[in-house]
């Protein structure tokens, strides 16, 4: 939560008016989809804030956390979009089969009982335990799996357009990527308290990935 639910909501409809003006700028590209899509989840993600904050219902934690499980297999999904590589069908199942066990967890198996709690510059997630662990490893590991493979498209591509926007996507996805895992899993592991200030990291990240598609339009790359 941003300091005050309404910042939080305001952050939901700007992150849910990009997802739409990046699908229908051109509905057919694949990385407009994908980022489309990351800016959907995001601003879902502060929705479901913003009603932990308002209303204390246990069900937007969950909610909250089922959609934080998906961001990191997204990111992997956005380096492949840039690698140009298509995968089976096989593949994708793999990459997202933690998500789906997370989500799983979180939601169907009621991990979280309670709301997390709100106050006006902290918010507090209930402790997970050991499936705690295992969710900030899987954002470790996913974090360090896209930066690679970013890294790998960017050595392989030689147009030097299509080089900056890779670079464009890797700094995006290290932007939100980190500060999530620090701010929602790393430091609660701790029991530090933190200023809620994810919802600044989305907003960046969002102008973040305005800037790569208006880059990819102007030099006319698509995916």
């Amino acid at each position: 939560m941003c300091f005050a639910p309404y910042v939080s909501l305001s952050t939901f409809v700007i992150e849910f008016l990009l997802a739409a003006f990046f699908l229908l700028k051109s509905p057919r590209d694949n990385l407009n989809r994908i980022i489309a899509l990351m800016s959907l989840l995001l601003g879902f993600y502060q929705l479901n804030e913003f009603l932990i904050c308002v209303s204390g219902v246990g069900l937007f934690t969950r909610l909250a956390m089922m959609t934080a499980a998906v961001l990191p297999a997204l990111g992997i999904t956005y380096a492949l979009i840039m690698f140009r590589e298509k995968i089976k069908f096989r593949w994708h199942l793999l990459i997202y089969s933690p998500a789906i066990f997370f989500i799983l967890m979180f939601g169907v198996f009621d991990y979280f009982k309670e709301s997390a709690v709100c106050s006006s510059i902290f918010i507090q997630y209930p402790d997970a335990g050991l499936l705690g662990m295992f969710f900030g490893l899987y954002y470790l590991v996913y974090l360090v799996a896209g930066l690679i493979m970013f890294y790998f498209v960017a050595s392989r591509v030689k147009s030097m357009y299509e080089k900056r926007l890779v670079h464009l996507g890797m700094l995006g996805i290290f932007m939100f990527t980190v500060p999530t895992f620090v701010f929602l899993l790393f430091l609660p592991a701790l029991r530090i308290q933190f200023a809620s200030v994810l919802c600044e990291f989305a907003l960046l990240f969002a102008i973040e990935l305005v800037v790569v598609l208006w880059y990819k339009d102007k030099h006319g790359l698509r995916y």
